[in-house]
């Protein structure tokens, strides 16, 4: 009877433990969607001062969209990736595509669990892809 007490006990601090670990990742994930959202937001009224360093390429953005790769609660990162379409100036002249960017955020959260953005957003990867010919639109 003690040791199923026992076993008991700890399948229950292990479930609790990993029930909190979930909500942290949870509310960790949902102060990254609200930094892509807030990013969104600046694009669409011009407000550069909003925006990612190193997206000053961008001459016109038709869309754009991101996906949270990876969710780390226990050092505060959030890795994202961001697909950027539109009109970029690049050494060869302007030209239409798709920019991806993946990016890691830091965050750090208060007494009451709240996550905060701190610091630069450091980009670990930058790829383009561009169409053969540049549109007159």
């Amino acid at each position: 009877m003690k040791r199923a007490v026992i076993v008991v006990a700890m399948l229950l601090a292990v479930g609790c433990a990993t029930r909190g670990g979930l909500r942290n990742g949870d509310s960790l994930k949902t102060a990254a969607l609200r930094q892509i959202g807030s990013e969104q937001v600046a694009w669409l009224s011009h407000n550069t001062a909003k925006l990612p360093s190193g997206m000053d390429s961008v001459v016109s953005l038709r869309s754009m969209r991101a996906y949270i790769d990876d969710v780390n609660a226990a050092t505060g990162t959030v890795t994202t990736t961001y697909w950027y379409t539109g009109t970029f100036s690049t050494p060869d002249g302007q030209k239409d595509g798709t920019l991806t960017v993946q990016r890691r955020l830091h965050f750090q959260h208060d007494d009451s669990g709240t996550w905060t953005q701190t610091g630069q957003t450091e980009e670990i990867a930058r790829n383009s892809q561009w169409s053969t010919a540049r549109s007159t639109s």
